[in-house]
């Protein structure tokens, strides 16, 4: 199954790089301005007096150096789709430098590590003396190749379900544009999936050092890709324990505990870091500019009308499926996006309360749903509401962040969602569901008065 899925991965992505045009990535020209500045030495954003459609405002823009080839090439692609292309007439200089100071706010505080498979790409091209075309494909095989590597690995870490999440994984629109994307997202995407199939390959089978040290280092990866997924770093945490069988509780494992804090801890203090150092500019000053953010945070902190403000938008956005521009196609998959959820914590708490129910009537069920069963442990129900728990605060973070740096005053709901920002919690809610409804028809076969406990 790890095979076909990479395969299958592969040609979609081959496939849907073919037939991308060039520039119909979102975000794409910020990205590539961020890729190419941090080859020329501008790890983080400063200051600059450029614009784009997307940064035209006079205070505020942030950017960095980037190779001119890299800025023509921007305006000959350019054909209305992403506003984040240099306008050409607010770059000073008259063309004899090397480098031009481009903007690129959105993507400022993405760090290096997010963009390694481009980066590669962009310095092979460097050193090869390639056209920026060239150097654009390359960088788009890199990503693709390195998407597929993680693919394969998160479908090897899976004990069971690999059929369904490889299904998962290779319907269409999560390859379309994560797999090959010049785009922060990429990366991100692959390797909050890879840790997810980590993790539930720790939770239900055997523990070991060399595991909690993977899952441990991969989620310091992943609070440097994207900071708002470092929450995620949170569920290793009960890794540290064995699960010593059925009634006997849980036991800490010493041998687990240094790697699993050291990748909590790691991942805090990067985050903690990374912002500090990007904390001084918003995602899009003309939209919010930093003193209106700084004013956000600081209302959400000490006024509870503000608090509830945020609440009201961020629930009107969720229950309308809003999506960025209001574009119709998006705002569907997002709502498909939320039923989906919504399904699965209903499977759940059905699953729960047909658990709870049934110990206290002591009622016998022959499938051991509590401990071991087919010679691997059942998802523990208690953790299964952690990640679920965990997965939607996340998502509500995301939600909180757009308020606070990309919606302008007076605007109702909550701007800039993107159905794209879900699919890396896919794997682990559709893990969640697929062991809570296991859990269900093990009930229903048992025979053990399934319906006279639900009629109650």
């Amino acid at each position: 199954m790890p095979l076909l899925v990479a395969l299958c991965v592969l040609s979609e992505g081959l496939f849907f790089m073919a037939v991308t045009k060039t520039g119909h990535v979102p975000d794409v020209w910020a990205h590539v301005y961020r890729i190419d500045s941090i080859l020329n030495g501008d790890m983080v954003a400063r200051p600059v007096t450029s614009r784009s459609m997307l940064h035209n405002t006079g205070r505020g823009v942030v950017g960095g150096a980037v190779d001119r080839s890299w800025m023509q090439y921007s305006l000959d692609q350019y054909d209305g789709y992403d506003s984040s292309v240099v306008l050409p007439e607010s770059v000073i200089g008259n063309g004899t430098s090397a480098t031009a100071d481009l903007p690129f706010n959105n993507t400022a505080t993405n760090s290096p590590i997010v963009y390694a498979p481009q980066l590669v790409g962009f310095a092979i091209g460097r050193v090869l003396s390639l056209g920026p075309e060239m150097t654009y494909r390359l960088a788009e095989s890199c990503m693709l190749a390195v998407y597929v590597l993680l693919m394969y690995c998160a479908i090897c870490a899976l004990p069971r379900w690999r059929i369904p999440i490889g299904l998962l994984l290779c319907v269409p629109q999560m390859v379309k544009l994560a797999s090959f994307s010049i785009s922060a997202d990429s990366l991100t995407q692959a390797v909050v999936i890879l840790f997810g199939c980590l993790l539930f390959g720790q939770i239900i089978g055997e523990r070991s050092r060399q595991g909690a040290t993977t899952i441990a280092v991969v989620s310091v990866i992943l609070a440097m890709c994207k900071f708002v997924y470092m929450p995620l770093a949170l569920l290793t945490i009960p890794i540290m324990f064995d699960r010593a069988g059925v009634g006997r509780g849980l036991h800490f494992n010493t041998d687990h505990t240094v790697p699993i804090i050291g990748g909590v801890v790691l991942s805090g203090v990067w985050v903690v870091f990374w912002l500090g150092v990007n904390s001084w500019y918003t995602n899009c000053p003309m939209l919010v500019s930093y003193e209106q953010m700084a004013e956000r945070k600081h209302a959400l902190l000490t006024d509870s009308a503000a608090m509830a403000d945020a609440v009201k938008n961020i629930a009107w956005a969720i229950t309308h499926a809003q999506a960025n521009m209001n574009n119709k196609k998006d705002s569907f998959v997002i709502a498909v996006c939320w039923l989906a959820i919504a399904l699965t914590v209903i499977v759940l708490v059905v699953s729960s309360m047909l658990n709870i129910s049934i110990k206290n009537r002591s009622t016998h069920i022959t499938g051991r749903v509590d401990g071991r069963e087919d010679g691997c442990d059942a998802l523990p129900l208690p953790y299964a509401w952690l990640i679920v728990v965990v997965c939607i605060g996340d998502i509500l973070l995301i939600y909180l962040a757009l308020w606070l740096q990309y919606d302008a005053d007076g605007l109702i709901g909550v701007d800039g969602m993107q159905f794209r920002y879900f699919f890396p919690y896919a794997p682990l809610f559709a893990l969640v569901a697929l062991e809570s409804g296991k859990r269900l028809l093990i009930y229903i076969k048992s025979g053990q008065g399934t319906i006279e406990v639900l009629a109650r």
